[in-house]
């Protein structure tokens, strides 16, 4: 019998409350913004009719047209003084391009309708440096209100060469030119695929074991998801200043990264690697990294070798982090931070991991920044070995220092083991949960059934035409390049859980995978175990008297979303959506983890793994509501991210009715054996 895999559409939601019917304001919006992503380095080629647009709209001429008048002031004198060139690296990781950058982005803010929004936006596309824009265009879009559920074009389509690897641009670039007869041609556009393969393809190290997970690393939704999260609450950004929930943010910042580095574990143990390596100033940095990636100037991504020692140039900025890995250490000590009035705030409260959480990435938030530094961007800085410009303006950044390739060097999960562990020596300082804590009393889970769990890589395809050069909108138009590759896939799943309830009564059900062995093939206790577990969903159930049913699909998880819809096939939708040929949805939740990545690989013959199911009561006095642009919006039952694995575990206190843990296989497939059709 076939099973029929649904790829469900980036415009599609489990949750039919939360999908919408595309207006016509909404699809001219959709629209208008879709098309200033492409090929923002030929602008008065592709759409020369927005070149006079640009041509004709001062920004200067229309002051009184944004909400904030200081904001445009700044931008003219940067801008009439000179800002980063056209044809030049940007990264906002680099302070006078980060200045740059949050300058535009401003402009771009504070316009006070959608017109003047567009207007600027496409004066800027042909004024501004190409990817500066795109990135102050793409925050712009995520974070103003007009635009709110407005889709960006997916990144690995907008700026390929930070996604995909230089062999493969560099046969997109000849077959731009014309140099191939390997085309298919429908309706007048000539199609054409390059096969893309990951980095471990053609050179093999035996002293890298990390190539392995090259197709977890490189995966460009995984890409994709690092830029998003960097950008729900870009590090920069004041939450109180810009209208951001203020309440969540550092502690999101430690899950999410939590999050990132236990599928990343999850993965290694799929290929018979032990715990990702800590990373030392000064020791040799055991993983080394080889991008075959190239800069759009054409300037190589910096490598590391294997066992490298952080370069002298970078002594400052080590020393620079050492203190501000020390002030931290002694903040999770004492119990208590130093505001910029030196007045100690207690951590151990109920706010305080949202507190220690913002002053360890160094965002805008954080009490004191200049005394708490900016730790996150410091270590991308120092591990990417990155190399010193002989201007401003002439830079090279390193894959960690760009938050849409940071995820493709091993070291990233390093960095990010160093910071986890801050958190894990935060909560050790905390009693561990109660039985009262943990209990539901008369809920009990009478029995968790997971469907069988299956991986397999199948063909995606990625739109190239960003890459390559054109000599007209026409030919534009005309041709149709592609990557495809082999990208990790699961088979979707069910849980279905039993249980039996004395009381009609609103719960919380959280559901977690971990490992059940370690490297060794040791088999770990949750006491040894429990900081090893990545939360796969949780949602709540209204349970009634007696035996309740729960079923939930993997694709209905808060955490993922389906594949980014190409956007060829999506623009093709506005289009014929403005028409009136067929209509478009959209939905309040546009962005997440990729669904596709949700499980480890696991193995041929199955891998053992545990699932551990939580109920717990929700107490609607407590429970909050979160928007972000990135999430969307998120119910919250006041109990910390991660509960109740966040904090040390006592394994005799996790034998209570409403939890469970069961053990299940993942197993690996060639795409031939899933009896799948697609």
């Amino acid at each position: 019998m076939k099973v029929v895999l649904i790829l469900l559409g980036a415009f599609c939601l489990a949750n039919a409350s939360q999908v919408h019917t595309a207006d016509q304001s909404y699809l001219i919006k959709q629209k208008n913004i879709y098309e200033l992503f492409w090929h923002v380095d030929q602008p008065t080629i592709y759409y020369p009719e927005l070149y006079e647009k640009a041509r004709s709209f001062s920004v200067e001429d229309h002051i009184n047209s944004y909400t904030d008048k200081t904001v445009v002031t700044e931008f003219l004198r940067r801008w009439k003084h000179g800002m980063l060139p056209r044809g030049q690296v940007f990264s906002i990781m680099y302070p006078h391009l980060h200045e740059e950058a949050v300058c535009l982005f401003n402009l771009l803010y504070s316009a006070k309708d959608f017109d003047t929004f567009y207007n600027t936006a496409v004066w800027a596309r042909f004024n501004m440096n190409e990817h500066m824009f795109i990135y102050a265009l793409s925050v712009a879009v995520l974070h103003r209100s007009d635009t709110q559920y407005v889709r960006l074009p997916p990144l690995y389509e907008v700026v390929p060469n930070l996604f995909f690897n230089e062999d493969v641009l560099y046969k997109a670039h000849h077959l731009g030119m014309g140099d191939t007869n390997l085309k298919k041609t429908d309706n007048g556009v000539n199609h054409y695929v390059i096969r893309s393969n990951y980095s471990n393809w053609y050179l093999v190290r035996n002293n890298l074991p990390e190539q392995k997970l090259s197709y977890f690393t490189e995966d460009v939704g995984l890409g994709q998801y690092y830029f998003m999260i960097n950008h729900d609450f870009p590090y920069w950004m004041n939450s109180v200043q810009y209208k951001l929930p203020t309440n969540v943010r550092g502690e999101m910042y430690l899950f999410e990264h939590k999050q990132l580095l236990l599928r990343y574990y999850l993965e290694r143990l799929s290929n018979d690697m032990g715990e990702v390596d800590y990373v030392d100033f000064h020791q040799p940095i055991v993983t080394g990294y080889y991008p075959r990636m190239q800069h759009r100037n054409g300037m190589q991504f910096p490598q590391r070798e294997t066992d490298a020692v952080v370069p002298l140039h970078m002594h400052k900025y080590v020393q620079e982090a050492e203190h501000l890995e020390s002030r931290i250490a002694d903040a999770i000590d004492s119990g208590f931070v130093e505001d910029v009035n030196h007045q100690h705030i207690n951590i151990y409260t109920q706010e305080g991991l949202n507190v220690l959480g913002n002053i360890i990435q160094g965002n805008a938030d954080a009490v004191n920044p200049k005394y708490y530094g900016q730790y996150d961007v410091l270590c991308k800085k120092i591990f990417g070995f990155s190399v010193q410009p002989n201007t401003k303006y002439q830079i090279a950044p390193s894959a960690l220092e760009i938050f849409s390739s940071s995820t493709r060097d091993p070291v990233l999960y390093s960095i990010y083991k160093n910071v986890v562990t801050y958190l894990l020596n935060y909560k050790k300082h905390m009693p561990s949960y109660t039985q009262e804590e943990l209990g539901f009393p008369g809920v009990v889970i009478e029995s968790v059934a997971v469907d069988k769990l299956m991986t397999f890589f199948d063909h995606f395809e990625s739109m190239l035409n960003n890459a390559v050069s054109i000599q007209n909108h026409k030919d534009a138009q005309s041709m149709l390049i592609k990557a495809r590759q082999y990208r990790l896939n699961h088979k979707p799943f069910t849980y279905h859980i039993t249980v039996n309830s004395e009381k009609v009564v609103k719960a919380m059900v959280r559901v977690f995978l971990g490992p059940k062995y370690d490297v060794y093939g040791h088999e770990l206790d949750i006491s040894e175990n429990y900081m090893n577990f990545m939360e796969l969903d949780q949602w709540m159930v209204d349970l009634k008297v007696g035996t309740n049913k729960i079923e939930r699909n993997s694709h209905e998880s808060i955490y993922v979303v389906s594949d980014d819809v190409p956007s060829d096939v999506y623009y093709k939708k506005i289009v014929n959506a403005m028409d009136g040929l067929e209509s478009l949805t959209y939905t309040t939740k546009l962005y997440g983890f990729p669904d596709r990545l949700m499980l480890p690989k696991g193995k041929k013959e199955g891998m053992p793994f545990k699932l551990f199911v939580h109920i717990a009561p929700v107490d609607e006095t407590k429970s909050f509501k979160v928007n972000t642009p990135i999430w969307g919006t998120s119910t919250m039952d006041g109990r910390p991210m991660g509960f109740p694995l966040d904090k040390p575990v006592q394994a005799y206190n996790f034998t209570l009715s409403n939890l469970h843990f069961k053990d299940v296989f993942i197993f690996h497939k060639q795409f031939d054996e899933m009896n799948v059709t697609l």
